[in-house]
């Protein structure tokens, strides 16, 4: 044997013996094996990973299972006295695992024993042995699979390699990840098991964590939550999924509560094979172990995908965000109104985020995310008037990186704003390419077609069930007059994406613009059945696109909506919509005067007047160009 190996047999040797003086105590975990041990949890995993190919959680919940089946063999003891005696919170965790590990209940340990050789019950000192014993526990003992094992342990033993072998009913059990491909995962929505509907906001929240802690790995590829968020009431099974979603992983597992107590299973798999490569636990109380739970589960995850980390990488996974469970807990509901993305879920998030503020006034993400929720609710739906709307986000956002300079999210949220807001094209321009959550759109605004298509490509690669990716890569397409592949993608995605209400809101203009105005018309009768909202940015395109079909009135009565928008002071740029759908049907004196309108009110949209199609036939008028030079393009006027 090599030195190495001999190192690493000492090394797992000295894990058994601390696991054997503390066998009886449940809450002995990983992390108080790595505290025994002196060495980092991620350390630890890459250690006994590379030993047997099992995750840490794995070997000691084998070791307590091989010490129990010493004890059944034994016969002294009941089932339940020896569940609790080898660390096992309750008997019926332990027969699940009993019987998953070897086979069949512990009750028919001593039966099954009494029937076979003694030599091929020994309790096993090391892999080899192990092997062997699993075998037979788990096969009826005949030649033919006697030649078989021996054949497996000559094999074994020549490459001294030592590995754990499991069956999964349904499932197979690989031992390690194929790390020739990518490092990528998708965390699915983890399955809210407590019978209790209105804690779905806790299922969802433990997903968008454990992804967020992940996402700080540079080395790991992470899907986005609100791209996997559609699966999770999806019965597809993993190898659709991750060919969906470009990735190597799924994570997915379930929640269960019992007052305070939380338990998450949580299956690693590989995703092209269907492949189980772990299957863990993690339990604990809600209110004071959520955050370590969420740090185990990422630190584990990057254990067994054999990820090295850095200290400040380290340092950001097990960040805690605020020492206030209740503010946490508050957020988390927050946060599952926002997503909706509708009117009475950003109203319903409001008052949650400035609760969460209110019980923890350090904690950040509810400033930034309530930030968020006001300049999308002012510039693209017209819930909030845009002063309202900027006031409250800016004032939000420089506090939140006054409390913490290091969050470099704030920063990215402010430099966003003051460009939509402000129409702050120098910062915008400085910051773009490194610190802008609206790259893309923004390259799109200033026709930078070729960057935004390539920004798209590299952020479709690490995301590509993105809506906003999918649709912003479509207007790409369209600008560079690649309508055919533009066409090509929105047909593949319509039904996928239907429900959605952005998707139906982006996808619908493009449509429009490419003068497919009845398909364009189809997703916008969608968005009407499904939501509530009439944003100025949808009825605009209802409005032409009746008048196209020859239905004035109708067309007109969606005018009048907007044109009223205009008139209350709301925010959604009405004037500006106001605008195109004059440019839309040739009416140009019309959309200059709403143009104007539109820059006088200061309106967000205006700083699409560089690259917006209806208004291409106005570009040479003096009135555009004028209008272009005090709006503050950084670059000239579109050539044609």
């Amino acid at each position: 044997m090599t030195d190495q190996f001999t190192r690493n047999t000492e090394f797992i040797n000295r894990l058994k013996n601390i696991l054997e003086a503390q066998i009886g105590n449940e809450y002995f975990g990983v992390t108080e094996l790595a505290n025994e041990v002196g060495i980092s949890r991620s350390s630890l995993h890459r250690k006994v990973h590379a030993f047997n190919g099992n995750s840490t959680s794995q070997f000691i919940r084998e070791f307590r299972l091989q010490k129990a089946m010493e004890l059944l063999l034994k016969g002294e003891e009941t089932v339940s006295e020896i569940a609790y005696q080898v660390g096992f919170s309750s008997p019926t965790y332990f027969n699940t695992c009993f019987k998953e590990y070897y086979g069949y209940p512990p009750g028919e340990a001593k039966l099954r024993a009494d029937k076979m050789p003694m030599e091929s019950v020994t309790i096993p000192a090391d892999g080899v042995n192990k092997l062997k014993y699993i075998a037979i526990g788990k096969l009826r003992f005949t030649k033919k699979w006697a030649i078989i094992l021996l054949i497996g342990i000559g094999i074994i033993v020549s490459w001294t390699t030592l590995y754990y072998l499991g069956i999964n009913k349904g499932v197979k059990v690989a031992s390690t990840p194929n790390l020739e491909i990518e490092n990528s995962i998708a965390v699915l929505p983890f399955k809210n098991w407590s019978g209790d509907p209105s804690l779905e906001y806790r299922s969802d929240g433990m997903t968008n964590a454990v992804l967020t802690r992940l996402s700080f790995v540079e080395n790991l590829r992470v899907v986005p939550f609100t791209s996997v968020l559609k699966y999770k009431f999806s019965d597809k099974d993993a190898p659709s999924i991750a060919k969906e979603l470009g990735v190597q992983y799924i994570l997915q597992g379930s929640l269960e509560l019992s007052g305070d107590k939380v338990k998450f299973t949580l299956d690693l798999i590989d995703g092209p094979s269907n492949t189980l490569l772990s299957s863990e636990d993690y339990m604990g109380a809600w209110q004071e172990d959520i955050f370590v739970m969420q740090a185990k589960v990422v630190e584990d995850l990057i254990g067994q995908l054999n990820i090295d980390v850095n200290s400040n990488e380290l340092i950001a996974i097990e960040r805690v965000p605020t020492q206030n469970k209740e503010a946490y807990n508050i957020w988390l509901k927050a946060k599952h109104q926002a997503l909706k993305y509708t009117e009475a879920g950003m109203v319903n998030a409001i008052p949650l985020y400035q609760e969460a503020i209110g019980l923890d006034s350090n904690f950040v993400e509810p400033y930034v995310d309530l930030a968020q929720l006001y300049l999308l609710g002012g510039a693209s739906w017209g819930f909030y008037t845009e002063n309202e709307a900027w006031e409250i986000s800016k004032d939000l956002l420089l506090k939140a990186i006054e409390i913490d300079d290091s969050y470099s999210k704030a920063k990215a949220v402010l430099n966003d704003g003051l460009y939509l807001y402000e129409w702050d094209f120098e910062t915008m321009e400085q910051n773009y390419q490194t610190n802008s959550d609206i790259s893309i759109t923004y390259c799109l605004m200033t026709g930078r077609h070729d960057e935004a298509l390539a920004r798209n490509e590299y952020l479709n690669s690490e995301n590509p069930a993105s809506v906003f990716l999918i649709t912003s890569k479509a207007l790409a397409l369209y600008f560079l007059n690649r309508n055919e592949e533009a066409l090509k993608l929105l047909d593949s995605s319509d039904n996928l994406y239907s429900d959605h209400i952005m998707y139906l809101r982006i996808a619908s203009r493009v449509y429009f613009y490419m003068n497919e105005y009845d398909r364009s018309y189809v997703l916008l009768k969608k968005f009407l059945q499904n939501y509530s909202e009439r944003p100025p940015t949808v009825l605009w395109i209802l409005a032409t696109c009746e008048y196209k079909k020859g239905n004035i009135e109708i067309a007109n009565d969606y005018l009048a909506q907007i044109e009223n928008n205009y008139q209350e002071g709301a925010s959604g740029s009405p004037a500006w919509f106001t605008a195109l759908f004059f440019a839309s049907i040739g009416d140009h004196e019309q959309a200059f005067k709403w143009l104007q309108k539109s820059y006088d009110r200061h309106e967000v949209e205006m700083i699409w007047l560089r690259e917006e199609p209806p208004l291409k036939p106005l570009r040479s008028d003096p009135r555009y160009v004028e209008l272009y030079n005090k709006v503050g393009f950084p670059m000239p006027p579109h050539p044609n």
